[in-house]
C-alpha cells in the first residue's frame, strides 16, 4: 500500500506542473496583438527601360504589405537614397522592383543588385537621389 500513495503524490504533483506551465502559455489572441507592421524589405532591382526615369513597378501584393501609396524609398546598399514614384503591376515579381536602367547605371548601381524598399512619407521631390 506505500506503494499506493507513492504513485497517487507523483500524479498530484505532475498534474500541478501541467497546470503551472498552462498558465505561462499566452492566448492565441495575445500573440496576434503583438506582431508588428512591415516597414521595409530587401528586394532585388531589376532593369526595366520600359519604366520612366522618376518612376519603379513593384507587385501590388508589396505594395501593399509595405502600405505603398504612390511613392516609395529605395536604399542600395546603405548610401544611394532614390525617391520614386510607385507604378503598382501584377506582372512583377514580388521580390523585385523594375527601374529605369539609365538612372541606376549613372549613379553606380547595377542589374540584380539587393536594395531596401520601403513607403515614402518625407518631403523630398520625386526623382531625388541622395548620397551619404
Amino acid at each position: 500500500m506505500v506503494l499506493g500513495l507513492d504513485s497517487d503524490k507523483r500524479e498530484v504533483v505532475g498534474e500541478k506542473r501541467i497546470s503551472r506551465l498552462i498558465d505561462i502559455i499566452p492566448p492565441a489572441s495575445a500573440l496576434k496583438e503583438t506582431r508588428k507592421v512591415l516597414k521595409e524589405k530587401r528586394i532585388r532591382i531589376k532593369y526595366d527601360p520600359s519604366v520612366k526615369p522618376d518612376s519603379a513597378k513593384l507587385n501590388s501584393s508589396l505594395a501593399k504589405v509595405l502600405n505603398v501609396t504612390d511613392k516609395i524609398e529605395l536604399v542600395v546598399a546603405g548610401r544611394a537614397k532614390f525617391v520614386l514614384n510607385a507604378v503598382v503591376d501584377d506582372g512583377i515579381e514580388a521580390d523585385r522592383v523594375h527601374v529605369n536602367p539609365d538612372v541606376m547605371r549613372r549613379e553606380g548601381v547595377s542589374d540584380n543588385s539587393i536594395a531596401t524598399i520601403r513607403a515614402y512619407s518625407g518631403t523630398l521631390k520625386v526623382g531625388t537621389i541622395t548620397r551619404t
